[in-house]
């Protein structure tokens, strides 16, 4: 799932809520209004661990976080729910706009970054927590759901899995850099699926 075209194509043929996303965004049009900022879908439905309630998660690359935040209020503001908060002005973090709607039942999500969205954090997370779900079956994607049922943020609840005891999103981004072959011979040391 390495481009929109593979997500959606992935959500497409998938179960029935991840066919349902592929046709609300199709239906919406938010793939077009942001095509200049290559949106991408992610998050937990395209990796078949989302609850109910959880939303459709675009991530989007943005040279200029300004341009981006008043094309979007301009294309979009009307819609049903709309607000954009402009965040990660500290040391450590690269500011980022998140615009947060309501597109029929669904809630969705933009993540805009100066940062490919091949190299933004939310990407990573998605591509390691998918790589292990493939190897972990049907019993991990029980166990991740069953957390976040409970609760549990979906990055926290791989950690726990894994047994993980640091801060999990910046575990998380280490398990990324690992070739698959490695991640899963690691990954099969530390869990019982």
């Amino acid at each position: 799932m390495s481009t929109t075209a593979e997500v959606m194509a992935h959500l497409a043929s998938g179960n029935a809520r991840q066919q349902d996303a592929y046709h609300v965004l199709q239906s919406s049009g938010l793939l077009d209004i942001l095509a200049d900022y290559h949106p991408y879908p992610a998050g937990t439905v395209p990796i078949d661990i989302d609850i109910p309630g959880s939303d459709l998660d675009l991530l989007c690359y943005a040279e200029d976080l300004d341009v981006f935040e008043a094309e979007i209020h301009n294309r979009i503001g009307a819609v049903a729910e709309f607000e954009c908060v402009r965040c990660g002005d500290l040391p450590d973090q690269r500011p980022y706009v998140t615009c947060n709607l309501q597109v029929g039942h669904w809630p969705v999500e933009i993540f805009a970054q100066s940062v490919p969205v091949y190299r933004q954090n939310a990407y990573l997370h998605m591509i390691v927590e998918w790589r292990l779900l493939q190897l972990w079956g049907d019993a991990g994607h029980r166990e991740i759901r069953r957390l976040k049922q409970a609760g549990w943020k979906t990055e926290p609840a791989f950690a726990s899995v894994l047994g993980l005891e640091g801060d999990p999103y910046v575990d998380m981004l280490h398990l990324a850099e690992m070739k698959r072959e490695d991640l899963w011979n690691w990954a099969r040391s530390r869990t019982s699926f």
